[in-house]
């Protein structure tokens, strides 16, 4: 297990005793074999001294370089946060936190999800009724996050609803399911009745917090797209985790839309915040400025993104994004 944490940070503060007593109970019962490493996210080293000077467990040393490299790689967004990885550093489960609150002597350690498989409902919701989800096996899936409630939802669930349609026009190998965020099922209902594709049923909720918890869903509107069921059965492949630029833009012309490492930042900058980004601004450029600009930009790409992990963006339109 991986503790991200720090003494300036009360919610740490409250959730390290909650953390000491479960590691210590867990080595003394021998339930497990495993091991903590606290990553430090303190200010300063009398801080990190004090923090520690309780903690059980071995600690990075303070100040070290890696620890950047695993906060990044293990998202530690905000914390407290606790990572549990097999003995390869995989992640099983990024929820260790409410791993630790909810299981408290730890008999469902070490708390890996369940699978999308798992999860999804045995059918879902068309125009016509109720269908059986396994005759989506074979198609690409895309998945709409989504609530009446929310301003950016409604302004963007229209556009989405031609999008499907146009491209329901033009090929049969996916479909599109509505996961709602509704407070209740009237809205649930009034909402859908806009919408031109698939949804989760709204009593299916326990099925959609799964699923978002699974994907990793931090806000709406959030549209992704996963590939078909493989041949040989298993979980379908992530393909591309933001659409939404995509769907904008009104070009479905790259279909199922893999992930590049370059592109328009009004287009391809949904996951800006995931990976070191490299942003040109050239919005009073000529057109021949801006086709070379995109052309380096993409030879850059091709050269230094499996290396470095970077995308390339641009953003050429005067009228901002």
């Amino acid at each position: 297990m991986l503790y991200f944490s720090a003494h300036w940070c009360p919610p740490c503060q409250r959730f390290t005793p909650k953390l000491i007593e479960f590691y210590n109970s867990m080595k003394d019962h021998g339930k497990h074999d495993f091991e903590l490493i606290f990553v430090s996210f303190d200010k300063n080293e009398n801080e990190f001294k004090e923090y520690t000077s309780e903690m059980p467990w071995p600690c990075l040393p303070f100040g070290s370089d890696t620890k950047d490299t695993l906060g990044r790689k293990y998202e530690a967004e905000g914390i407290p946060h606790l990572v549990v990885v097999d003995e390869n550093g995989e992640v099983i489960t990024k929820d260790g936190v409410d791993g630790v609150r909810s299981d408290e002597s730890g008999e469902r350690y070490p708390w890996k999800p369940k699978s999308l498989s798992e999860l999804w409902p045995e059918k879902i919701l068309t125009k016509s009724g109720l269908v059986d989800s396994s005759t989506l096996d074979d198609k690409y899936l895309m998945l709409y996050f989504s609530a009446h409630w929310c301003p950016p939802c409604r302004s963007f669930t229209p556009v989405l609803s031609k999008a499907y349609t146009k491209l329901k026009a033009e090929r049969d190998d996916f479909e599109l399911v509505f996961l709602s965020s509704d407070q209740d099922q009237t809205s649930f209902n009034e909402y859908f009745d806009e919408m031109t594709f698939c949804a989760l049923p709204y009593e299916e909720q326990e099925a959609k917090n799964g699923i978002s918890k699974q994907i990793g869903i931090q806000g709406i509107p959030s549209l992704l797209i996963l590939g078909p069921v493989p041949a040989n059965g298993g979980e379908r492949p992530l393909i591309n985790k933001s659409l939404r630029g995509v769907i904008e833009s009104g070009d479905f012309s790259d279909f199922p839309f893999h992930r590049k490492p370059y592109g328009a930042l009004d287009q391809a900058g949904g996951d800006i915040n995931d990976a070191k980004c490299l942003v040109v601004f050239h919005e009073n450029g000529d057109d021949d400025e801006q086709k070379e600009l995109i052309d380096v930009m993409k030879a850059v790409s091709e050269k230094c993104s499996d290396k470095t992990g970077m995308k390339f963006l641009w953003a050429l339109n005067p009228n901002g994004l």
